[in-house]
């Protein structure tokens, strides 16, 4: 009777261990549990894509002076890094859902054909850019929220909301910015970079700690 009795509490343990409760506050960014062996093993080309995006970033806040030319060619590097991340994302998170899987890839597409657009057209006009950029963002923004307002709880709801707003915003802004300048095209854009780094930098973290 007792050996039944102590069968029972470690099959209870082992429920507990295996609930996504247990995973220490990392649901807040949509990671439920320790995530897939070849995603797990991933996070430094996350962090490394962070870094990477965050550099750009603060490059375009840092040198107002930077010609068309130059900010075409970072922002076509960045937005190409980024596709190629979601789109391996959306391919390989086997932990998502299946929608938000197809708007990692859809986001992922849209961000390499943008950069490639803007590395292979490097002398554009700074109206030109900011529609890109603009079109982009905004597509962005809006993919991000119809997954947040349709995904469930515990899927990183709040984060990726916020990621849609501010994406809606910056988007909206750069293209209907009426003469818009390069000062205030660099400012919003190394902006949105770094904000998007610091949250690749955190899912890369997250997923680092469940892996450990």
């Amino acid at each position: 009777m007792a050996a039944q009795h102590a069968g029972q509490a470690g099959q209870a343990g082992r429920a507990s261990a295996g609930s996504p409760v247990a995973g220490n506050g990392a649901a807040k960014y949509g990671i439920t549990r320790t995530p897939p062996g070849g995603w797990a093993q991933a996070w430094p080309v996350i962090m490394f894509v962070a870094v990477a995006t965050f550099c750009v970033g603060l490059i375009l806040l840092a040198w107002p002076q930077a010609t068309v030319v130059v900010v075409a060619a970072l922002i076509g590097i960045a937005l190409l890094v980024t596709g190629i991340f979601r789109l391996i994302h959306g391919f390989t998170a086997d932990e998502a859902s299946g929608g938000t899987r197809a708007a990692y890839v859809i986001i992922g597409l849209l961000a390499a054909l943008a950069g490639l657009y803007c590395l292979r057209h490097i002398s554009v006009t700074v109206v030109l850019l900011a529609f890109i950029v603009g079109v982009f963002w905004t597509l962005h923004g809006v993919v991000d929220l119809i997954v947040a307002a349709t995904s469930g709880a515990g899927e990183g709801r709040g984060l990726r909301a916020l990621v849609g707003v501010l994406s809606l915003a910056a988007g909206l802004i750069v293209m209907f910015w009426p003469a818009i300048s390069l000062t205030i095209l660099l400012v919003v854009m190394g902006i949105w970079l770094m904000f998007y780094g610091l949250m690749l930098a955190v899912m890369a973290w997250q997923i680092r700690r469940l892996a450990t």
